[in-house]
């Protein structure tokens, strides 16, 4: 935060020289979130008010860059899809040859959004939260549109990650059901086709009869986005998987790029990759308990694993929205014996998730 600009721009990281100049939109809503996150888990009224400036002016900053983008060049013809969108970054290193309008950012442009008009109202600034949502709703609708274009135009019938490239990059797009709760904004049956393509995928590379090069472990990400979509055996594969490929073993963690060759002299990016090992905590918390915004609900046991459930699961004291939570599952004859508590008020109450019958003690 106190390397924001004054117009609200949020640079994409910091190190000791300062502000890297390049640009990954992201980042703007990336700290309305972060803001938005600490406080739901903290409640700390004083951190929401000494932030809200900086969230507000990033919002604004959105604004201001979409703002480009709703203009009569791209309300019709050939920049059709990139209507009402952030404008063109390099949000993964992939994109460095040629920027982008990648989905990746437009999608946490609308979590900041959404994350704005919830600081704003949770300090009682109705008029700024109904703006902020406002423009949230706005952003959904012309992110809809923008990605069933390029669908048709490109003749995909999975989800695309960006409007020039239509790449096929399914880790992105899970960061729409695992982080930003924004699985309705893209076509339902696309993205179901695109995490069974990823699917697909992993089980040739798992086969050693097939080849392959490399892949960047983000893909743990995947794993969270599996289970909030009902693929509990699924999401344990690729855990699996992953688990068996941290290098070096002894660190428990992983390389941003893996390679099947382990020596081979290629590219590994950050070595250990500290996003990867967060959003690895952030997967296996998914498969305990996850809170699910548009009901208040607290979902628990999504993608925990037969084995484990069957063998007993306790867990005390896990942070969440709405206060800590103590949980345990024991099986007892043909079904679970289930039990919450521990302070946890969630408002739309707990959601159990298991592949066997359950009773709520």
């Amino acid at each position: 935060a106190p390397h924001q600009r004054d117009d609200g721009f949020v640079p994409c990281c910091v190190d000791r020289d300062g502000a890297d100049p390049l640009v990954e939109h992201d980042s703007h809503g990336q700290l309305v979130h972060a803001v938005a996150e600490a406080y739901r888990f903290s409640r700390d009224r004083s951190f929401a008010e000494r932030m809200w400036p900086g969230c507000e002016r990033a919002a604004g900053y959105l604004d201001a860059l979409r703002a480009s983008r709703r203009t009569s060049e791209f309300a019709a013809g050939p920049r059709r899809a990139c209507f009402g969108l952030v404008p063109e970054s390099v949000s993964h290193e992939g994109y460095l040859a040629q920027p982008v309008h990648a989905y990746w950012d437009d999608l946490w442009a609308w979590r900041g959004y959404r994350d704005a008009a919830f600081l704003a109202s949770e300090l009682g600034k109705q008029a700024e939260a109904r703006r902020w949502e406002a423009a949230a709703a706005e952003l959904a609708a012309d992110l809809g549109t923008s990605v069933r274009l390029v669908m048709e135009q490109r003749g995909l019938d999975t989800v695309p990650a960006s409007v020039e490239w239509a790449d096929f990059d399914p880790t992105a797009i899970a960061g729409a059901v695992s982080l930003l709760g924004a699985a309705d904004l893209l076509p339902g049956e696309a993205l179901q086709r695109t995490f069974d393509r990823f699917m697909e995928g992993l089980r040739r590379r798992l086969d050693p009869a097939q080849p392959w090069t490399n892949y960047s472990p983000y893909e743990v990400r995947v794993v969270g986005a599996l289970a909030r979509m009902g693929r509990r055996d699924d999401a344990n594969l690729l855990l699996d998987a992953l688990l068996a490929d941290r290098r070096p073993a002894a660190w428990n963690q992983w390389p941003e790029i893996l390679w099947r060759d382990a020596e081979s002299p290629a590219h590994l990016g950050d070595l250990p990759h500290c996003w990867i090992g967060a959003e690895f905590w952030i997967a296996l918390r998914t498969l305990l308990a996850y809170e699910r915004e548009e009901d208040g609900a607290l979902v628990l046991g999504a993608g925990l694993r037969r084995e484990w459930l069957d063998a007993g699961v306790e867990a005390r004291g896990l942070p969440t929205w709405w206060g800590p939570l103590d949980v345990s599952v024991r099986l007892d004859g043909g079904c679970y014996r289930v039990r919450a508590s521990g302070g946890a008020a969630p408002p739309g109450g707990f959601a159990w998730q298991l592949p066997r019958p359950f009773v709520q003690e």
